[in-house]
């Protein structure tokens, strides 16, 4: 990406700071640290999979 943001730095720096807090901020911080590791990552979305179809 050619911009001011590394997705992956900026999910180690939440995961960093993580470490650090506690119970609701704690949480908040691994949320944060996983939406940008789906930027730096992204894979398969549930929606975009094959269709199922039953029968």
């Amino acid at each position: 990406m050619d911009n001011e943001f590394d997705p992956q730095r900026q999910a180690e720096a939440a995961m960093k700071e993580a470490v650090r807090a506690d119970g609701a901020e704690r949480q908040r911080l691994i949320q944060i640290a996983q939406a940008w590791l789906e930027v730096a990552h992204p894979g398969p979305s549930f929606r975009s999979g094959p269709s199922v179809r039953r029968a």
